[in-house]
Order: C-alpha cells, then sequence, then structure tokens
C-alpha cells in the first residue's frame, strides 16, 4: 500500500513537470539541436560554392579577406574572419569551417524559444517546433555560408530590442542592443535591414512616450550602427555591390521595375520566403494558410502591441527596398534571415485565432488551432523525418577522391570536370591528388561545356588510363537528357571504360583511350 502510494506521488510529479510549458519548450529545442547535429556530424563534402568560399579562407590572409573574394563569391569581413580564426587554431577541415554556422543553428534555436515565450503566449509553442523542424533552417546551419548567422543575428537583435521596449529598460539594455548591433553589421549584411526597423521603433516609442533619457541612449545606438555601416562599407561592401559578376548571376533575384508590371517576380519571391519556412510549401493550401496566419498575425500585433509588429515586419520592406535599388538580392537563401520573423508573425496569428474562438468553445478553439497547426507542419515533418534517417550528400565528392587515391598508379592522368574543380581543389591535399597529372577544366564564359570536354578528350587520346571526374554538371551546351550520360557516350566513341565508382552527386571513370 505505501508503495501504490509513493508511485502515484511519483507519477503525478512526472505529469506536473512534463506539462510545464518549459519543460515542453525545452524538448523542443533539444529535437532542433539533435536535427542539426544530425546534419552536421553526417559531414557531406563541400559542394561548389562552399568550396569556392573555402579556397578563399585557406588561400587568403586575414587582410586579403577584405578585398574582393576569387571564384564569384562574397561574405560579410566579420564571417570571413571569424572561419579563419576557427581554421587557424583548430585547423583546415570541413567540419571546422562548418562549426561556427552549426552554432549559430543552435543558438538560434534557443533564442526563438525565449522570443516566443516571452512575447507570443501559447503560439509560441508553434513558433518554436516550426523553426526546429523547418530543413532550410537545419541545412544552412552545416553549410559554409553566412545564412544560418545571418537568422541568428536576427533573432539576437529583435530579443534584445524587445528588453528595450520595456518600461523598466536600463542603459544596459540598450548597451547590449547598441553593442550586437554594431558587431552584428560586421557579420551578417542583412541585419542593416533589422537594425534600421528597431532603430526607428524604439526612436519613435521613446519619442511618444517623451522618455528623453532612453531617447539618448537610442540616438547614442543609431550613430554607431551607422558608424559601423560606413566601415563596414568602406573596407569590404562596396566591392560586394559594384561586383558586376555578382550582379549579373542574381540578376532575377533584383526586383523589376515598374512592379505593378511584375507583380509575378513579387508572388514568387513571397512563395520563395514560405519555403524557407517550410521546406518547400509545395501544396497550396499550406502556402494559403501560412498567408492567412500571417495577417491575422500582423492584424493582432496592430492590436497588442505596434512596437513588436513593426519591428518583425519593417525589415520585410526595407529589404524589398534594397531589391527595388538592385542592392540586395531577394530569393531562395537569401531570404533565410526573413523565416524567423515570418515564423514568429504566423504564431501570433494561431494564438490569436486561438483566444477567438475559445471565448465561445475551447475545445473547437484547440482543435482548430491543430488543424491549422498540423497543415503546415506535417510537410516539414516528413522533410525531416526522411533526411534525418538518410541525411542528403549534395555533391559527395570525397569518396571518389578516395577512391582514386587508391587505385591511381603514377602515370595516371586524371580530368576534372570544371564544375567539380572548386571541390576536387579544396580536398585535393587530403588526398594526394594535388601532384602528378592533373587537368582542370574551365568554364570560359564563350566555350560551352560539351565543346570543353570535346577538346580536352581530344588532347588525352592515346593515354590508356585516364579519369574522369564529373560532380556539379549543370550545362552540357546543347545536349538532351541526363547530361553525364551524355558525356559518358561520348567518351566510349574514343576509348574502353575500365573502372568506375558511382558516389551521390559525384562520379569517377577511368579509360583507357589508346584506341
Amino acid at each position: 500500500m505505501e508503495m501504490e502510494v509513493i508511485l502515484q506521488a511519483a507519477w503525478n510529479r512526472l505529469k506536473a513537470i512534463i506539462i510545464k510549458p518549459d519543460f515542453i519548450g525545452w524538448l523542443i529545442i533539444a529535437l532542433g539541436v539533435i536535427l542539426r547535429m544530425r546534419e552536421y556530424i553526417a559531414n557531406r563534402s563541400f559542394w561548389h560554392d562552399e568550396a569556392n568560399l573555402a579556397l578563399n579562407l585557406v588561400n587568403r590572409t586575414f587582410g586579403g579577406l577584405t578585398q574582393p573574394l576569387d571564384y564569384d563569391q562574397g561574405a560579410p569581413v566579420g564571417f570571413l574572419f571569424i572561419e579563419k580564426l576557427f581554421i587557424t587554431i583548430m585547423g583546415n577541415k570541413d567540419y571546422i569551417l562548418r562549426l561556427f554556422p552549426l552554432l549559430s543553428g543552435l543558438l538560434a534555436t534557443y533564442l526563438i524559444y525565449r522570443i516566443a515565450r516571452e512575447h507570443f503566449g501559447a503560439g509560441g509553442f508553434f513558433a518554436i517546433l516550426l523553426f526546429a523542424i523547418s530543413w532550410p533552417l537545419i541545412y544552412y546551419s552545416s553549410e559554409l555560408k553566412q545564412y544560418s548567422s545571418d537568422a541568428m543575428f536576427v533573432l539576437l537583435l529583435v530579443y534584445l530590442a524587445f528588453r528595450c521596449l520595456e518600461e523598466d529598460a536600463r542603459l544596459k539594455d540598450f548597451l547590449l542592443l547598441g553593442t550586437a548591433g554594431f558587431i552584428s553589421i560586421w557579420l551578417s549584411h542583412p541585419s542593416a535591414f533589422v537594425l534600421a526597423g528597431i532603430g526607428l521603433v524604439l526612436f519613435f516609442e521613446k519619442l511618444l512616450h517623451k522618455r528623453d533619457k532612453s531617447l539618448l541612449w537610442t540616438l547614442g545606438m543609431g550613430v554607431a550602427w551607422a558608424a559601423s555601416f560606413g566601415l563596414t562599407y568602406l573596407i569590404s561592401l562596396r566591392y560586394l555591390v559594384a561586383d558586376t559578376s555578382l550582379q549579373s548571376y542574381w540578376h532575377n533575384s533584383f526586383m523589376p521595375r515598374p512592379i505593378l508590371h511584375h507583380l509575378d517576380w513579387l508572388m514568387q519571391t513571397y512563395l520563395s520566403l514560405l519555403g524557407t519556412v517550410g521546406s518547400g510549401m509545395d501544396f497550396q493550401y499550406q502556402s494559403l494558410v501560412c498567408s492567412l496566419l500571417i495577417v491575422v498575425g500582423m492584424i493582432s500585433l496592430l492590436i497588442r502591441n505596434w512596437k513588436i509588429l513593426f519591428i518583425t515586419s519593417l525589415p520585410f520592406l526595407l529589404a524589398l527596398v534594397a531589391a527595388a535599388l538592385q542592392k540586395y538580392p531577394l530569393k531562395g537563401r537569401f531570404v533565410l534571415f526573413l523565416a524567423p520573423l515570418a515564423i514568429l508573425l504566423m504564431a501570433e496569428g494561431i494564438g490569436r485565432i486561438y483566444t477567438l474562438i475559445s471565448k465561445w468553445n475551447r475545445s473547437l478553439a484547440l482543435s482548430v488551432c491543430l488543424v491549422v497547426a498540423l497543415t503546415i507542419i506535417w510537410l516539414p515533418a516528413n522533410v525531416i523525418t526522411s533526411n534525418f534517417l538518410s541525411p542528403p550528400l549534395g555533391d559527395d565528392i570525397k569518396p571518389v577522391m578516395n577512391y582514386v587515391k587508391q587505385h591511381r598508379t603514377q602515370n595516371d592522368i586524371i580530368y576534372v570536370y570544371h564544375g567539380a574543380r572548386p571541390s576536387f581543389n579544396y580536398y585535393a591535399p587530403f588526398y594526394g591528388l594535388d601532384k602528378g597529372n592533373v587537368i582542370t577544366g574551365t568554364d570560359r564564359p564563350n566555350v560551352p561545356a560539351l565543346k570543353e570536354l570535346y577538346n580536352q578528350v581530344t588532347t588525352l587520346q592515346g593515354n590508356s588510363r585516364v579519369w574522369f571526374i564529373f560532380s556539379h554538371i549543370v550545362d552540357c551546351g546543347g545536349c538532351n537528357g541526363d547530361m553525364e550520360t551524355f558525356y559518358i557516350q561520348y567518351l566510349n566513341q574514343f576509348g574502353k571504360m575500365i573502372d568506375k565508382l558511382i558516389a551521390s552527386g559525384a562520379d569517377v571513370y577511368l579509360y583507357n583511350l589508346n584506341r
């Protein structure tokens, strides 16, 4: 009997812990951490852009990183310095270069928990969960790019700004926000949009409430942020903005003018944003539900707290202005920094829907919100389940290079298709493939990839052992169907395949061209 009482008490205690909001929140954080660590531990090979950025980091000094980067790359100078510091201290490894994006992703998961729990009520749990399982946010937490840290700095600045909006805000709160803003400009380009929105809201809020001391602190922060942005622009950002190659590449991501004649661009940009929130949002009803929640959330915040509304929504408008001025591309990974803000607006929307319906029937309100939440979450949940069991490896060239290392003889020739060149060049020293007879294809502007291969095969005829490494094939100059198959069919006309290895997104073939 006494044992039953003890067990019942223990069970009641466990239930009390489990249903606590903090416990649920930490459980979701743990899920987000596990998903991000799983992708990081998979340690896929650097793909084309990652490898190009890694080559800049490895081959340049700290001072050299302030100059325009090679291979059509661009990144905040502070981000580059952190990456360079990491490999200087811990060594040149791909998982070291991905460490800062991972840490940013983990910190962002905690920050959205703090923001959602403190400012968005019950709907905050939806925000935490959607952020934790969003595949783009998970993926970029393990990629050598600045997009994960972009999202993290957005959340950090918003969190600190909300503290400065409190009536009992102190000087230390403004100092923290001012310092974080000053630093973030060097580490995250889109943080400028967030800081501009925060500065405007704080200025008018302090002005309306006649808080002269806080107003002076706000003005001081604004001056510091402007000075930081000016220095960043002079040192590195002006080169990036003036890079004609990057401007041309991202041409379709800038707002066309007049915009009234290109409303389809706005729609595609908006859907691109939703894709970063919910792993694609391929299902039209999901996009409609997300849009409904965002609209309801904005109306709700306008009624409940206009300051939170403008801090979370002004960055969208400012980024759109920058896109109209041809200064910031708005598509794909470049809008990832807006994903946390969209998620917070959706959380406010679902919370408001629950509040309104619960006035008549709480059970109905809970049922409606669960259906809405599941409509949005089911696709990200399916994606992360599949990717957790079998992480996508992309252009995984490392197994290919290891295979060539093990089977290469002294006089073998290695031909590297130009799409695989950045990844090959980065990993070659680790596999001893940076020496010997290695030919790398080029991607000359007026020479199609297929013609480039024709020219190289012609010069390689008569050699009995030639390795052909393919990866990141994006154009064959007019062929139809599977482009790599097209290349292999062409090679078969001049030689005999004597070995091969097919990997994920990267393959190698050994040919005897002595015929």
